[in-house]
């Protein structure tokens, strides 16, 4: 009889007991951007990652890229989905960031032509009129810039224009406004998979490079390293789970934006993740660094940009980019993973 009463009075202790709280993290996205470039985050949501990390990550749109890195360097916000040109274009003005996570096994821009186009290499492109986001300061202005300087080529030599992004950008192309876009490949995969045919140059240099991902402050990564070594878990969790079922990370992808979607738009989203998934950060999920950014890849691509006069000074890469979480990151099972990622719906 007492040890009934004894375990009576510790089940109702343990129900009275406040359930541990999920540790909050702030991502901040300058402008709203394409839900693919996004990819990662929503599959991490979506699939109850950032759940089972006992995270409650939270996202702020900024209607300015800078702005949302500004606040994420003064400890305003905890991660900044971020490209490298940026931090070394703003370090010298006390915007100090540092990538510790890729988004992307590759280059995360590219200049692409009409496949039937008369542009077959990129020294082709002299004379002609190029599209980016914007014109004036944008990333994608940065690393066109750069990969047509590797090619041979000189800002005379061809004229970037502001073309917008997703729909119009790929209109401004197809009508002939432009001859060529420098774009982020994830905003072309959905043309390529509804039937667009592109001839696509990488950077001639650092093809094989990411040049983006999620950022932080120094400040924050060590107030917050645990939070945050376990959101990259959550990010190569995510990653792992589109090269192995691209289906069911196309449903937690569609599930975490909360509007409602059909099958039709089930089958799309996977469409575009298959298309897309060798881009991305798990393009060999057998490795122990997913998400790792090479440090000498980065630095020989900082020098080109200072070189080219893309940006102003070389900034040493270990100012901008970190590989402190990468181990954490990976502590993933990949056999046992695969095999619940296998029977996910």
């Amino acid at each position: 009889m007492r040890k009934i009463r004894l375990a009576a009075m510790a089940a109702l202790l343990f129900a009275a007991s406040p359930a541990f709280a999920d540790d909050a993290l702030s991502v901040i996205l300058g402008v709203r951007t394409p839900p693919l470039m996004n990819t990662i985050n929503l599959v991490a949501e979506g699939a109850g990652f950032y759940k089972e990390e006992h995270l409650k990550v939270t996202t702020t749109f900024i209607d300015s890229p800078i702005e949302a890195l500004r606040m994420c360097s003064s400890g305003q916000g905890d991660i900044c989905p971020a490209a490298i040109e940026p931090l070394v274009d703003h370090y010298a003005e006390n915007l100090h960031l540092k990538l510790f996570l890729s988004r992307a096994s590759k280059f995360g821009v590219v200049i692409a032509v009409p496949q039937d186009s008369a542009i077959k290499v990129p020294t082709d492109l002299k004379g002609k009129a190029i599209g980016v986001h914007s014109a004036t300061g944008s990333a994608g202005e940065f690393t066109t810039q750069s990969s047509l300087s590797a090619s041979g080529l000189s800002p005379s030599d061809y004229t970037l224009v502001t073309i917008g992004m997703d729909k119009q950008a790929l209109g401004a192309l197809t009508s002939g406004q432009v001859q060529a876009v420098g774009l982020p490949l994830y905003e072309l995969v959905p043309f390529m998979v509804g039937g667009l045919k592109l001839r696509i140059f990488r950077h001639p240099v650092i093809g094989d490079t990411p040049n983006g991902g999620y950022a932080a402050a120094n400040s924050v990564m060590a107030a917050k390293s645990d939070q945050i070594g376990r959101f990259s878990r959550a990010i190569v969790k995510a990653s792992l789970l589109i090269r192995y079922n691209p289906q069911a990370a196309a449903r937690a992808m569609l599930t975490a934006q909360g509007k409602p979607f059909t099958d039709a738009d089930l089958q799309r989203i996977t469409a575009e993740l298959t298309a897309w998934e060798d881009e991305l950060p798990a393009s060999d999920p057998d490795s122990k660094t997913i998400g790792a950014i090479s440090p000498e890849g980065m630095q020989r691509y900082i020098k080109l940009l200072a070189d080219s006069g893309v940006t102003k000074t070389v900034v040493p890469v270990s100012e901008v980019v970190t590989d402190q979480f990468i181990p954490y990151a990976n502590d993933v099972d990949r056999k046992a993973f695969e095999a619940r990622a296998e029977a996910m719906r």
